[in-house]
């Protein structure tokens, strides 16, 4: 009887599959590294917003000169404003402004110092 199927399978050798799923392992582990660096080192909406009331807070301060301790609930953040004195500079005052998320993790410290004057 003759063979019908006449046919021979061509594929690739165990080593040539090692050696692309090497490069593959290399450019996955690569990319990952790229990715969770560009995450670490975004600005997230979040916290930009927390930049943005902590400069609110440091200008209402230096505007309306209300130079008093205090901690306040906007949103989902917790801003607590501390005044100290700056050094042996009695015109000088010392404000630094702390902005915490819900879980009170600190997200955004700011500090400026103002010249209240007479």
């Amino acid at each position: 009887m003759k063979k019908i199927f006449k046919y021979s399978v061509k594929g690739s050798s165990i080593i040539e599959v090692l050696i692309a799923m090497a490069i593959l392992a290399f450019c996955s582990a690569l990319a990952t590294v790229i990715y969770l660096n560009i995450q670490k080192s975004s600005l997230t909406f979040f916290k930009i917003k927390a930049v943005e009331l902590a400069e609110l807070y440091i200008k209402n301060a230096t505007d309306s000169k209300e130079l008093t301790d205090g901690s306040f609930k906007v949103e989902e953040f917790t801003v607590n404003r501390t005044i100290s004195m700056c050094g042996n500079y009695p015109d000088c005052i010392n404000v630094k402004v702390l902005v915490f998320d819900g879980n009170k993790k600190k997200i955004h410290e700011l500090e400026q110092v103002i010249y209240k004057g007479k």
